[in-house]
């Protein structure tokens, strides 16, 4: 890291200062330790006054500090930190085109960040069952294939999609709304380090210690959708946080993928509109593989077929209608025409089998 570089972390480190005041204030000075210079004076120079409210200026004005500045690089180094400028040939050609690039990015870990095999997968925090068996088999299938599966580490399919990309043993990248050194949301803890641990990373633009406030999430969406090619949206309701990186992502001029879902499901709103509106639907990892060429998907001829459970004739009539959707024990009951305590039997068998689950609502469903 050159002296330079030392000047432009140190800015873009001030509170108040983002991407938008970063780059208003090197449009008004040739760089960094410009700025520094220029408050070195007596006076605020009137451009830096304008350019920065009351607040932000007070903070730059304490921060123009010597003991400041160490403590920041010192901070750092005992975190494992690396910090990552827009001037360092680290830093990712894909996020340098995109409105607002963040200037600096804090990361721990190891996984490059400039790769071209990147994708998004995104979706509702409050998903149901078969967001998560999605989201987790999408990533797990495309880590597999030497995709870099990006999201935001949050509760529901964010998580799914990190914890498929360590069943596919492939690196996958965590953006957080928070500083890189802070668990959010804290159940995550493990989490974080298997992606650290398997060889992926964890990024922010924000300053470590930087706490998870809600405004700060909107903002990290444009860093998950610029770094990757393509954007799958997996479950989120119309007006859900997943649907600002999907925008975010069309106006970066990235491709969008979406699990299609039922039409009865206010989780698959947000994806069935995206399809209608010209995404690509994807109904298995091999849809996106094909669309980059980074697969071929198997010979179905080649493929050796999974065994399927070996069923007696009642159990094979109360599993086949599950194959279709889910049904409670009344319906079941009348489908099969058992008594409510044998049928009670099969069913607690075939649950624990692993052939049919239990879904809210109190109906049941086969997986195969």
């Amino acid at each position: 890291m050159n002296v330079m570089e030392e000047y432009w972390i140190w800015l873009s480190s001030v509170e108040g200062i983002g991407a938008k005041r970063f780059y208003q204030l090197l449009s008004l000075y040739e760089d960094a330790r410009s700025v520094w210079d220029a408050m070195g004076g007596p006076l605020t120079p009137p451009d830096i006054r304008e350019a920065l409210g009351p607040a932000t200026l007070e903070k730059l004005r304490a921060a123009r500090d010597e003991r400041y500045f160490y403590t920041l690089f010192d901070r750092l180094e005992r975190g494992g930190i690396r910090a990552v400028t827009r001037l360092s040939d680290a830093y990712p050609p894909a996020l340098t085109g995109i409105y607002d690039p963040p200037p600096t990015l804090y990361v721990r870990g190891d996984c490059p960040l400039d790769g071209d095999r990147n994708l998004a997968i995104v979706g509702s925090r409050q998903c149901t069952r078969d967001g998560q068996r999605a989201a987790r088999e999408f990533a797990e299938g495309l880590a597999g294939n030497g995709v870099t599966v990006v999201s935001g580490m949050a509760r529901g399919i964010d998580s799914w999609a990190h914890r498929g990309a360590l069943d596919g043993h492939g690196p996958t990248v965590a953006v957080l709304g928070c500083g890189v050194d802070v668990v959010y949301p804290p159940e995550n803890d493990r989490l974080l380090h298997e992606i650290l641990d398997s060889g992926g990373a964890v990024i922010s633009e924000l300053l470590p210690g930087t706490p998870p406030v809600p405004g700060n999430f909107p903002a990290r969406n444009r860093i998950i959708s610029g770094l990757s090619q393509g954007t799958l949206i997996v479950e989120g309701a119309k007006a859900s946080g997943a649907m600002i990186t999907v925008n975010l992502a069309l106006e970066q001029g990235r491709d969008v993928f979406a699990v299609p879902g039922s039409i009865y499901s206010p989780l698959s709103a947000a994806p069935n509109q995206m399809i209608l509106d010209g995404a690509i639907p994807a109904l298995s990892p091999w849809d996106i593989l094909e669309h980059y060429r980074w697969g071929q998907r198997p010979d179905v001829k080649t493929v050796r077929p999974t065994p399927k459970p070996e069923l007696t004739e009642e159990e094979e009539a109360l599993v086949a209608p599950l194959r279709n959707e889910a049904l409670s024990f009344e319906e079941l009951a009348q489908i099969t025409g058992l008594s409510a305590a044998k049928l009670n039997s099969h069913l607690t068998m075939l649950e624990l089998r692993g052939i049919i689950e239990k879904v809210p609502g109190g109906l049941y469903r086969a997986y195969t």
